[in-house]
């Protein structure tokens, strides 16, 4: 798909890495065109020519959705999940199930539906479907789910510890990333998102950090 001009589907463009991404997408001369389906608008690009948004207030019936909204889309980012402070509260179980879960593998049958290519996903650090823990056993529910779509390529992405930014971090991230010093960079996430889309040619690959640090390098060393 290097030759190809990316015609961009996403969700999770309100949060840290979604915005981060829509800004890579904006600016880059490579994209030709993004469809994000939200519960709100990002107000930031609100208007922006390149961008269209679509608003569903009940992100778990974006299967209701008509494919043709997604005009033609080559490529899929699903940037949703539940924030890190939720993921531990009992509490937050069942929206977390639907989140980590239900709208993202909503979100890969309509990207499948309409066609698209390449699909990838923001899942996490051990995601494995026969885990014993929660966390990660929803996330690699998740991915054998995305996985049975086949899509032509899928980029599973795996990060460790992720550092949202200044003022974006509950109190337990502020914690483990010691106040913003450590964890990987949103923004840095993002670039190796649109890095896969463009030159991945293995049909299907899941990246851990280390391999997410491989492709932001190369993508900083094209830009």
């Amino acid at each position: 798909m290097s030759s190809k001009k990316i015609k961009a589907l996403v969700i999770g463009h309100t949060g840290s890495t979604g915005s981060a991404l829509l800004d890579i997408l904006i600016a880059s001369p490579n994209c030709e065109s993004i469809v994000a389906i939200g519960r709100r608008e990002n107000s930031v690009h609100k208007g922006n020519p390149k961008l269209t948004q679509i608003i569903l207030p009940n992100m778990i019936e974006i299967g209701s959705l008509d494919t043709q909204i997604a005009n033609g889309a080559n490529a899929a980012f699903c940037c949703i999940g539940t924030t890190f402070n939720d993921v531990f509260k009992k509490s937050k179980a069942e929206e977390y199930q639907n989140v980590d879960f239900g709208i993202a593998t909503g979100f890969a049958q309509f990207s499948k539906s309409a066609g698209v290519e390449f699909f990838a996903i923001i899942t996490g650090d051990r995601s494995d479907s026969k885990s014993n823990f929660r966390m990660t056993r929803v996330k690699g529910e998740t991915e054998d789910f995305v996985r049975s779509m086949n899509f032509g390529r899928t980029a599973i992405l795996r990060p460790g510890l992720l550092n949202r930014g200044e003022g974006k971090r509950g109190w337990l991230e502020q914690i483990f990333t010691v106040g913003g010093i450590f964890g990987l960079p949103v923004a840095k996430l993002a670039q190796a998102m649109v890095w896969m889309a463009h030159h991945q040619a293995e049909s299907d690959v899941a990246y851990e950090t280390v391999d997410i640090k491989k492709a932001i390098s190369k993508y900083e060393l094209m830009h």
